[in-house]
């Protein structure tokens, strides 16, 4: 029954690097690499998450461990460990740094961990089980679907009139939603970010505020 599950839990929400690579190339109808998702990692566009079922973790401030039971986002902080990550995507495998070096992974809580191993179980060193390979390394579903209009839009869209054109219809939305009713840019972010899980509600209020200082700024005629 564990295995069911798994392999449900992994098909519906995730990506293997063979399967993103796949997805993608369908869709820019041209072969596609793991170098092309290494390019988007290397500029912090794209998560990594590490997918070890059964390997064990240790929390970085606080005492307690715990088994790896579904992926965990790695971490940029760290640049050496995080070029050595996306080395991965290039077939190149992570080796650590120091003894018993390994990246830091963040579970969905904001958690920072490292992974560990009982001692018998150990890996020598520099061994790179203390890094995923790339059969481990997997990807959210929705994260590449939201980077999917980013890489396919067209690229002779004059962008700068495209953002100014947007933003003036946005603010002439905002106005019919605030007409007569007195709410706030804030409170319209809230119903934005409520009617549609999908948005972000910060985002929505930087929109809007940027659709303001769109129209509040002098036009050239």
């Amino acid at each position: 029954m564990g295995t069911t599950a798994g392999k449900h839990f992994h098909r519906k929400q995730w990506l293997s690097v063979q399967q993103a690579i796949s997805h993608l190339s369908a869709l820019a109808e041209e072969p596609l690499t793991s170098a092309h998702l290494a390019e988007l990692a290397e500029e912090q566009l794209l998560d990594l998450y590490w997918y070890r079922p059964g390997q064990k973790l240790t929390f970085q401030d606080r005492i307690g461990i715990q088994e790896l039971v579904e992926p965990l986002r790695l971490c940029t902080d760290n640049r050496s460990d995080w070029r050595a990550i996306v080395g991965i995507l290039r077939h190149n495998p992570a080796l650590p740094a120091y003894e018993q070096d390994t990246p830091l992974l963040e579970d969905a809580e904001g958690n920072r961990l490292r992974i560990t191993f009982d001692y018998n179980q150990r890996p020598e060193p520099y061994s790179s089980r203390w890094y995923p390979s790339l059969a481990e390394l997997v990807l959210k579903r929705s994260d590449l679907e939201q980077l999917e209009p980013r890489l396919f839009s067209p690229q002779e869209t004059d962008s700068s009139l495209e953002r100014q054109l947007l933003l003036d219809v946005i603010w002439q939305l905002e106005q019919l939603a605030l007409n007569g009713k007195h709410h706030s840019v804030s409170w319209l972010a809230d119903q934005l970010a409520n009617d549609s899980p999908s948005l972000d509600r910060n985002d929505c209020e930087q929109v809007l505020l940027a659709a303001e200082h769109q129209h509040a700024q002098p036009r050239a005629h």
